[in-house]
């Protein structure tokens, strides 16, 4: 049988002590995220939470607690993140690096692997390294269980073989009390697109560095179930931040389709927010799905003057 040990969080709904400040107009200078195809998995997990901020209601899995010592596992050389379709890459100590062949991956087969989603926690047993996600040959690993990650078309979080604790900061979902749809009206408006009341997908509120002070997380989406779009359809999200005592925003992934036929419809969400490089602050992991795929971005805070970077993208499908 499968080894899968997992260990649900819940989210304290209470108001966290640093808080944004009041928004301002300026962005950062970020890029969207191109969206990568990929073939859609065929089971989601979706896992508890308390106050979700998503338009649908998340199902729930009984797992029985466990307390877990994660010096008793056995991880990876280097902190191989896996998305149960291919690998995302690692961090070297240095530097972001994305394999190239099956040969790269740092990883010889039996690894234990932490799962990075939102609201759960646990360990997954994961393969040798091999090409997977047919018939693009990634590489990656096979893990044993891909069903706690997250399923097409998202959130969809990562596995990542490494010891330290994945959250160091506070992770919480919030309801909007309007806020946040008058911002991402605005933002939609910006672009050429009048939506009096955007629909809010997923809002996170989170501490990404632990200095104290929040960061809010929005995705905006009003799209047809099965993504083929037919006219008016948007799907963004954005990141709003103090930065010297202004909040700013940044835009990690969007797909506005005014009229049907005009361009690919892509459906963003927030898959993970976790510590994938050791040092203590919290990366941002992006899903883009398409009606063939999906993709995985990995997002850092570099510096206040860059904002977020993307660092690493693989996706998998047609």
């Amino acid at each position: 049988m499968p080894r899968i040990l997992l260990v649900f969080l819940l989210i304290v709904s209470a108001c966290s002590p640093g808080q944004e400040a009041p928004p301002t107009t300026e962005p950062f200078a970020s890029t969207s995220a191109p969206a990568t195809t990929v073939a859609p998995p065929a089971t989601i997990t979706a896992t508890t939470a308390t106050a979700p901020a998503t338009t649908t209601a998340p199902t729930t899995t009984t797992v029985p607690a466990t307390t877990t010592t994660l010096e008793a596992f056995t991880w990876a050389p280097l902190p191989l993140i896996e998305t149960g379709f291919g690998s995302l890459g690692w961090w070297d100590g240095t530097e972001w690096v994305a394999p190239l062949t099956v040969e790269d991956l740092p990883v010889s087969g039996g690894e234990d692997y932490q799962i990075a989603v939102l609201n759960l926690e646990g360990t997954i047993k994961g393969g040798p390294p091999t090409l997977v996600c047919e018939p693009l040959d990634i590489p990656g690993v096979e893990l044993e269980e891909i069903e706690p990650l997250g399923a097409w078309p998202g959130p969809a979080g990562v596995a990542i073989s490494a010891p330290w604790e994945l959250k160091p900061h506070l992770v919480e979902e919030f309801t909007d009390d309007g806020t946040y749809a008058a911002l991402a009206a605005d933002l939609l408006a910006s672009r050429g697109m009048a939506v009096a009341t955007p629909k809010i997908k997923q809002l996170l509120r989170f501490d990404l560095e632990g200095d104290g002070v929040n960061e809010v997380l929005v995705v905006a989406e009003d799209v047809p179930v099965n993504l083929y779009a037919d006219g008016d359809d948007y799907s963004i999200v954005f990141m709003r931040k103090v930065v010297q005592g202004e909040v700013q925003t940044a835009v990690l992934g969007e797909s506005l389709v005014p009229e049907p036929g005009t361009e690919v419809l892509v459906s963003f969400s927030v898959g993970a927010i976790a510590d994938l490089n050791g040092d203590g602050k919290m990366e941002i992991v992006v899903n883009g799905a398409y009606y063939e795929g999906m993709s995985w971005d990995l997002w850092e805070y570099v510096n206040d003057d860059l904002g977020p970077v993307l660092q690493l993208q693989t996706g998998c499908g047609a």
